[in-house]
């Protein structure tokens, strides 16, 4: 055990070495195309310092999927904000702001990990699909490890650990999916085979705000951003997603309505 954590620590510091580059950006990326990601929501949870931004997707007409650690335990309402590009703009074309009905939480997942970091999110009643709002598919093939592919994320968190506001406008960036074994040594071991590891070129990452967000391959949902570790967001240390095929079964247990 001695011997792994000091393997851990020096491929840490060796990974630190490579990637120091200066980043700016939902970590380095650019402002998606308006509507272009319709699936694309928005959580503000009441903290108590204010109110905590979060990503999630609509994977069904009443039903959000997020990160677990964007909720930690609430069971009161979070505003869901649906059709947004301008997430600080109410009153923008096909926004919608609703409060949640219900929050289910995997009961396995553990504050501070990324393993079962899932939870869904029921709204009072279906939303219209149309232009500015739309459900994703889920992938449904829980074989893949998908290492090699590249994959989007996208979001409305940090610029950077620097510069710690949320983007007004939704970001995107291209990252690139590792073997779990680059966030096993991020993560000091807590990694399962229902994560997905990621990482991108030239500090191009997620970060705090982009927690619940989806990664996507071709228009179909693969992942979900669990949260950066206790490392920074602008060294381009790898991160930590949440495989969604390996929850189709606790996601359709859980949800009363139809599932993409």
């Amino acid at each position: 055990m001695g011997l792994r954590i000091l393997f851990m620590c020096l491929a840490i510091a060796a990974l630190g070495k490579a990637h120091k580059i200066p980043s700016v950006g939902i970590e380095n990326g650019k402002e998606a195309k308006p509507h272009s990601r319709p699936y694309q929501v928005g959580l503000s949870i009441p903290v108590s310092n204010g109110k905590r931004l979060c990503g999630g997707s609509l994977i069904s007409e009443q039903i959000v999927l997020t990160a677990a650690n964007c909720l930690k335990g609430r069971t009161d309402p979070v505003e869901i904000i649906l059709g947004a590009h301008n997430i600080t703009n109410p009153d923008e074309d096909g926004q919608v702001r609703i409060n949640s009905s219900s929050i289910k939480i995997h009961p396995d997942w553990v504050q501070g990990r990324p393993i079962n970091d899932i939870a869904l999110i029921k709204l009072p009643e279906p939303v219209e699909l149309g232009d500015f709002i739309q459900t994703i598919k889920l992938s449904q093939d829980n074989s893949t490890n998908y290492e090699g592919q590249d994959a989007v994320i996208s979001g409305w968190g940090w610029f950077s650990d620097y510069f710690r506001e949320n983007s007004a406008v939704l970001m995107e960036t291209t990252l690139t999916i590792k073997s779990n074994f680059a966030c096993e040594v991020n993560y000091l071991g807590n990694i399962d085979d229902n994560n997905i590891c990621v990482t991108g070129d030239y500090g191009k990452t997620a970060c705090v705000g982009d927690n619940g967000s989806p990664l996507v391959i071709d228009d179909t949902q693969v992942g979900i951003f669990s949260r950066k570790s206790v490392l920074r967001c602008d060294e381009n240390w790898p991160m930590a997603y949440v495989r969604v095929a390996g929850f189709l079964d606790w996601i359709d247990s859980n949800s009363d309505s139809s599932i993409v």
